[in-house]
């Protein structure tokens, strides 16, 4: 089966989305499957190309069996509506032509964000007469609008219904979350053409190691209760209640809390952690994946956080990797949530409100003194992922609804 896959991100960025597109590609190909993936320039988080690649009209490269198409778009370090904006609509634009030059395949895949990649997307299916899966991995516009980053009634409006538009003529989606499916079905969307296949964390690259390792050593760590965030730092990420919590627990002096990420919001956390004095909290740039196991291991508990305007169109992926690694998890977010949901039916860790920085405090201290049960929810966690959130079992699932749609239009 040749199979043509249109995102924004792809290998080698670090980006959640990037590395799963990535591990799912090459285990198509070795599966043996044709994979071309159209993507831009490796350019997440600084909007500047990675040294040794250039912003192409066109180029191929070829990494793991996969055929690799990069295409042009306007790049920008600035985060603001619309640089970002351009970005998402030049790349979309240039996928097509990406796609076009790329051969017809028998199956299209593409992503969501951005939403204007759908029209590429469609335009391509119809025009070889191949059926398109679309893959939605964060709810647009309504994700947008949720944290404040969409106002303009009539943006909304327009985003609106290109999303309609997309979600009408995809002949299958994918969702991670039952969450979203109840979403896409308020709106409308046929029960029979939603599939949810959950995020991954592939075990056998993250697993369970000794907490006493580099990681620790280089960034003066050893001894400490380490309580780590690692992401993106954006609008969704309510760490403003971490800061808050690492203020409650300055004078703790076997605390530290670790944010190791990039994103929007980093500048701003940066500099308020430095107006507060907080010398407890230390903040990292993103770790690269060969030694990202470790980093997940040096941590005694990980948080995963969201604001809750954004806890019922978002599902963070740092949350199987978390699993992966058999630590507990923290999760800041509204009661009933996907994530609270999640930590609470796995038991593989604790859940706090948002806007409580006081109790987020007092839930650490708490558990800081309980290590077989910090042990046991991590293990809880791993189980978890082995069974139902592992890289092969959900691969597995992508793969064979792409074989139903290739079977079903011969």
């Amino acid at each position: 089966m040749r199979i043509l896959f249109l995102a924004q991100c792809y290998w080698p960025e670090e980006v959640s989305a990037a590395v799963l597109i990535s591990e799912l590609a090459t285990d198509l190909v070795r599966h043996g499957h044709e994979v071309t993936v159209v993507t831009g320039a490796p350019s997440y988080p600084r909007g500047r190309v990675f040294p040794g690649y250039r912003n192409q009209i066109y180029g191929v490269e070829r990494r793991e069996g996969v055929r690799v198409v990069r295409v042009w778009s306007y790049l920008s370090p600035e985060k603001s509506f619309w640089p970002r904006i351009l970005h998402y609509g030049t790349y979309s634009a240039s996928a097509f032509y990406g796609g076009l030059f790329s051969g017809k395949p028998d199956v299209l895949v593409s992503y969501t964000p951005p939403l204007p990649l759908g029209i590429s997307a469609w335009a391509l299916s119809r025009l070889w007469g191949i059926p398109w899966t679309l893959e939605v991995e964060d709810l647009y516009p309504d994700a947008a609008v949720a944290i404040g980053a969409l106002k303009n009634k009539r943006i909304i409006a327009f985003f609106s219904a290109l999303e309609r538009f997309i979600y009408k003529r995809a002949s299958r989606i994918i969702l991670i979350s039952e969450g979203f499916r109840r979403n896409l079905l308020a709106k409308g969307v046929p029960d029979e053409k939603l599939a949810v296949i959950p995020v991954w964390a592939d075990p056998d690259v993250i697993y369970p190691m000794s907490k006493e390792n580099a990681f620790r050593a280089r960034h003066g760590l050893d001894g400490k209760f380490v309580v780590m965030y690692a992401g993106n730092i954006g609008l969704t990420s309510c760490l403003e209640d971490v800061l808050a919590a690492a203020e409650v627990l300055r004078n703790e002096s076997e605390v530290r809390f670790v944010i190791v990420g990039e994103g929007v919001k980093k500048d701003d956390l940066r500099a308020a952690a430095r107006e507060k004095g907080l010398d407890n909290l230390l903040f990292l740039p993103f770790e690269p994946r060969e030694v990202f196991a470790e980093m997940m291991a040096a941590a005694d508990v990980n948080l995963v956080t969201l604001n809750p305007s954004s806890a019922q169109t978002s599902l963070p992926s740092k949350t199987f990797n978390i699993m992966a690694s058999a630590r507990p998890i923290v999760a800041v977010t509204p009661p009933g949530s996907e994530i609270a949901q999640l930590v609470e039916s796995a038991n593989c860790g604790i859940n706090v409100p948002t806007e409580q920085p006081e109790l987020l405090a007092q839930a650490i201290l708490e558990i800081k003194n309980q290590p077989e049960r910090l042990r046991e929810m991590g293990n809880n966690g791993r189980s978890q992922l082995e069974n139902h959130y592992s890289r092969a079992h959900c691969v597995s699932q992508s793969e064979q609804l792409l074989l139903s749609l290739h079977t079903k239009k011969k």
